[in-house]
Order: C-alpha cells, then sequence, then structure tokens
C-alpha cells in the first residue's frame, strides 16, 4: 500500500502519513522508537504492508498522539511556525505574570485578614483600658 492508499484505508490525508514516516525516521535516528513502522522505500515511495497499515491506523485512531509532533511541525512550517513559537512563549510568559500577580492577590488577601484581626485586638485592648 502506497501512502495514499494508507491515508485513504485511515481517513487522513496522504500527507500526515508523510509526516509520521518523516518524524519516525527523525526519531530512528535519535534512537528512540517509531511512532509507525519502517516502509519498504522503492524508488522514493513509501509502501507498506496490511499488517502495517493496521498499525497505523491504530496510531491514527489514538488518543496520545496529540502534541506528539508539534515541535517538529513547526519547524517544517518555516517562518509560519516560527510566529506560532513567538505566540506560545508570549502566551506562557502571560501566564506566568498572571499567576505571579495572583500569588500577590492571594499573600495580600491574607495579610488583610491577619491585620484586620490585629486591629481588633487593638480596638479591644483600648476598650478594657478604658473600662478598667
Amino acid at each position: 500500500m502506497t501512502t495514499g492508499d494508507i491515508g485513504a484505508f485511515i481517513n487522513r490525508s496522504q500527507n500526515s502519513v508523510v509526516r509520521w514516516c518523516k518524524y519516525s525516521d527523525l526519531l530512528e535516528e535519535m534512537g528512540d522508537k517509531r511512532i509507525i513502522p519502517k516502509p519498504l522505500l522503492i524508488n522514493g515511495q513509501r509502501l507498506f504492508t496490511l499488517e502495517q497499515a493496521r498499525i497505523i491506523k491504530e496510531f491514527a485512531e489514538s488518543e496520545n498522539k496529540y502534541g506528539l509532533m508539534a515541535e517538529f511541525n513547526r519547524k517544517s512550517l518555516g517562518q509560519r511556525g516560527k510566529d506560532i513559537e513567538k505566540r506560545i512563549k508570549a502566551r506562557e510568559k502571560k501566564r506566568a505574570e498572571v499567576s505571579e500577580q495572583e500569588q500577590y492577590f492571594e499573600l495580600d488577601n491574607a495579610l488583610s485578614k491577619v491585620n484586620r484581626k490585629a486591629v481588633d485586638y487593638k480596638d479591644r485592648f483600648k476598650k478594657l483600658k478604658r473600662d478598667s
């Protein structure tokens, strides 16, 4: 089966299968496990067996693939991928700032409760002094 046949079999585009192959090749070069089986290459065309097609279909239907290839895809997108990377970094920075502000407000809220109690004790102490 060709990548086009596999794409039709798993209800995905041929390009998705090609990207998965390229990413698997990259993982294999780094010494990691491939995400899909290695195809047989004949004249630059990727060919898969029926058993490999079933494995690829299982991968395509699995939930744990999301986010797996995000960085790889951004690198292959060129300038658009760089723009996406900038937006992600800006979003992470904003989240860190918001988290820092939330921590500050929590601390401020906790201190205001403590200070209110301290003021109550001072007022009580003054009242007790006057009464005695």
